[in-house]
This record gives C-alpha cells, structure tokens and sequence, in this order.
C-alpha cells in the first residue's frame, strides 16, 4: 500500500462511478427498487475501492513531469515540475474518503428506503455530493480545486431544496447566493498564484513559493491569501458565514445532512492544509485561521445552547465542531494538525449518529422542539441509548473516539504556549454535552402526558438500527485502539510540517 502509482486506476474510478450512477437513478427517476438496487450496490463498490486502492497520482492529460535538468518524466518518486491537471491518493485520502463511502453506503440505503416518490434525482444529487467531496480532498491542482469547489456548492443548494418545503427552499436559495464567493475567491487567488509562480499545480506552487525570494511579492501572496481563506470560510461554514451553513443543515433531510456535513469537513481539511502550506509562513497567516476558527467554536456553541430545537442544535454543533477541526490544522504543527485531521473523522462519525437518531424522531411521528416533546425513552429505548452514547462520543467523554481527539487538540495548543485555546476547546466539550443532553432530556426522558406516550413501542427499521450499532462501534473502536486511525494520519501531517511541497 506504500507504493507510489503514477495514474491510478481507483482515482478516475471514484470520479467515475458516481457521475454514472446519478445519470442512471435520474433516469430510473421513480422506480424505487431499481433506484435502492443501482445506489446501494454503486456505493459499496465506491467503499471497497476506496479500501483496496494503493496510494498513487493521476496525471490528466498524460503529460509527463519536468525535472530539474530539463528531462522528463514519469516517475512520481522523481522530483518534477507537473504539467498536468493531478489528483493524488494516499493515507489521508484513503481514511477520508472511506468513512465517507461507508456513510454513504447507509444513507442511500435508508433514504431509498423512506423517501415515497421522485427520488431518483435525490439520490443523484447525494451521489455527486459525494463526487465533490472526493475530487476536492484528492485534487493536487488549482484548477481543479475550484470546479470541484464550485460544483460542492451548487450540489449542496440542490440537495436542501429536494427535501421540499419552503424554509429548505429558502436556506438553498440564500445558499446559493452567498456561496458564489466561495468559487469567486478561490477563481481570484488562483489567478494570482499562478501570475506570481507560473503554475497551476498546488505541489510546484508551492515549491515555487518556497525555492524562490518573493519578498517583493508579499502584498499579493497576502491578497491571494485572504481570497483562498474566503473561501475556504465559505465553502466550510466557517465564522461569520455559520448562519448560512447551519440553516442548511437544519433545513435538509437528517440523513442528508450527514452527506452535507461530511463534504464540509473534507472541504476545510483539503484548502485548509493548502493554506497552511502555501501560506503557513507568512506572518499572521495561521493567527488569522487560528482566529477565525475559535470565533467558529465559540459562536457555534453559544448558540447551540440556546436554540429549542433538536435539528438546531445539532446544525450548529456542526458548526462549532468544525472549528475544532480547523483549530488543529491552524495551529501548524504536528500534533495539532493530527489532532484536526483525527477530529473531522471522529467529527463525521458520531455527528452521523445523533443526525440519524435525529431522523428517527421524525420517522416516529414526533417533532423535535425540546418544548413539546417528552416521554419518548418509554416507547423507543433503543433509540434513546444510541442518542445518548451519540452524546458522550461528541462531548469527548472517554473511552469514546471524541475524547482522543480533542485530547490531542488540547495538548497542541498546551504546547504552543496557547492555554486560552486549550480552554476554548474544553468549554465546547463541556457546552457540547450540556446543549445536548437538554435535547435528551426534553425529548426522551422528560416524562410526557399519557396520550402523547401511548402505549405502542417503535421498532427502528433494520438498516437504521444497523447503521447506528456499526457508528457506535466505530466510536468505541476509535476511543479504544485511535492508533488505527492516527497511522493514517501521521504521514499527512508529517509531509505538511516537514516536506511542505509534498501532497
């Protein structure tokens, strides 16, 4: 798995293979069986080839690379100047785009299970989601980086609107609108990399920047700099964008939400880290993220804790958690960029959790407002203990896979001399499970009137109950054993803080 594969065949696959499943569910349009059969047998070859796929490059165009001497080359281990479009698969990759293949495996399979009628451009819509969310963690060129971050965009808006209803039409309407400075910003900072280093190649990019005296060059790297962290703050969710993204995790279908919100950690992991090596050492680069990213946490949280409504809740959770994963890749170093890499995988996870437990509570008929609800725990128990493991996992309660995390992150800022951070990030744990646990409370275990609580007990649909058993797994196997995740990881980190021009 350690070699290096100069055009890859997974890569193209994974491109590939989604594009062609939504243009076949689009044209089955209504023919539910047909539709579960092509999406779920569609996603789980995307998960085993996204398992069994050694790490390598994809060169589009088939143009070699120059190397120092003018010679050229199609060896990946040989330092060249890439010529072409490239896409690049390794350990990061691999773990990323896996549990994002494992969740959506279990989201087609529940919502081709629960959705009535004309959903096969729903489902379309949920496969090209996940084409952008791959193309944009794998992409290794600017060009490509920008059409996968724009197409993100438009798919996210077209997703919350076919969940119907006029608030979902509105959140993707102003979506939409506000989101096309995502794509504008990182159109400009392209164009202003690639007029100060000639290439469009984040790896030679950044080579470039790195071999070459830009000191006279530094008011447009700062320029470039702010256009591509717009970006990235845009097409994240981050601060003071969070109304926007939240709204539309409120507004989607739960299980869409965890497509949603597993394309906007992939998306502030990728430009993330090309901000960090591009830019990481221009003065007050990673200060700024740094900043950005605690106002993400902090915002996100304080209003966490004072919505009334499930959805809500966990919409801005979402978004506070997010600044947990930026936090790390900001602080710049190895341990804080392992720390934010593990974080946006352990993130994914248990948020899927309580986002499908969520979906549950409006599967039974019951609303989500923490003011009318109760008396829940009585007629669905099952339901209620995976919400409440969902709940320790993401208050970083141990031995669940939140607590590694956010132990790794405290301990990078610990190190940098930073403990206001390491508290910031406490005070989300501790407000996390407080915000949380008032849901569960009102919902669950409050106690409801006779006729609200009925007599009847509600069974979970058999792929729903098995999908929420393997994330609990999942969240205890990581709080137990994170070494199976971190030797994933290590190697990204390791290549960003000491080989910076290396993807």
């Amino acid at each position: 798995m350690n070699e290096t594969i100069t055009n890859l065949w997974s890569i193209p696959l994974l491109i590939v293979i989604p594009i062609l499943t939504a243009i076949v569910v689009n044209l089955l349009y209504n023919r539910g069986r047909a539709i579960r059969a092509v999406s779920i047998a569609s996603a789980a070859v995307l998960l085993v080839i996204s398992l069994v796929s050694p790490y390598g490059f994809q060169w589009f165009t088939g143009q070699p690379g120059v190397t120092y001497d003018g010679t050229y080359t199609f060896n990946a281990n040989v330092f060249s100047w890439k010529l072409s479009l490239e896409y690049y698969y390794g350990p990061l990759q691999q773990i990323m785009i896996s549990v994002m293949s494992f969740l959506l495996l279990f989201v087609v399979a529940i919502s081709t299970k629960s959705l009535k009628k004309n959903f096969g451009p729903y489902i379309a819509l949920m496969f090209l989601t996940y084409l952008s969310a791959a193309a944009i963690m794998m992409v290794n060129d600017f060009y490509h980086l920008w059409i996968a971050v724009e197409i993100g965009s438009l798919l996210v808006a077209g997703l919350v609107a076919a969940s119907g209803g006029g608030a979902a039409q509105k959140a993707a309407l102003k979506y939409t609108f506000f989101s096309a400075l995502s794509g504008s910003g990182l159109a400009i900072a392209l164009a202003l990399i690639l007029g100060i280093t000639g290439y469009a190649n984040i790896t030679d990019a950044i080579n470039s920047v790195r071999i070459n005296d830009l000191s006279g060059m530094y008011n447009v790297l700062y320029v470039s700099f702010a256009f591509l962290m717009l970006s990235w703050i845009y097409a994240g969710g981050l601060a003071p964008i969070h109304p926007l993204k939240s709204d539309v995790y409120r507004s989607a279908y739960p299980h869409a939400t965890v497509m949603l919100q597993t394309q906007s950690k992939l998306t502030l992991v990728a430009i993330g880290l090309v901000l960090l090596r591009m830019f990481g050492t221009l003065p007050f680069a990673r200060e700024a993220m740094l900043s950005i990213s605690i106002l993400t946490m902090v915002i996100g949280i304080v209003m966490a804790l004072i919505q009334t409504d499930f959805r809500w809740i966990l919409a801005y959770l979402i978004v506070s958690h997010s600044g947990l994963v930026t936090v790390g890749i900001s602080l710049g170093t190895f341990r804080g960029i392992v720390g934010g890499l593990f974080q946006a995988v352990n993130d994914v996870i248990y948020m899927s959790l309580l986002l499908v437990c969520c979906e549950m509570v409006l599967y039974f008929g019951r609303g989500t407002s923490i003011k009318f609800s109760g008396g829940l725990a009585k007629r669905a128990p099952l339901l209620t203990v995976f919400v409440i493991l969902g709940t320790l996992a993401a208050s970083g309660v141990p031995p669940f896979n939140g607590f590694q995390s956010e132990l790794i992150l405290i301990q990078a800022a610990l190190e940098q001399g930073l403990p206001e951070v390491a508290a910031v990030i406490l005070m989300v744990s501790v407000s996390t499970f407080i915000a949380l646990f008032r849901a569960i409370y009102s919902i669950f275990l409050r106690p409801g009137d006779e006729l609200q609580q009925g007599s009847e007990r509600f069974k979970l649909p058999g792929t729903t109950l098995m999908f929420l058993v393997a994330l609990v797994a999942i969240t205890l196997v990581l709080g137990i054993y994170p070494q199976l995740a971190l030797n994933f990881l290590t190697e990204s980190a390791l290549k960003v803080v000491f080989v910076p021009w290396v993807p």
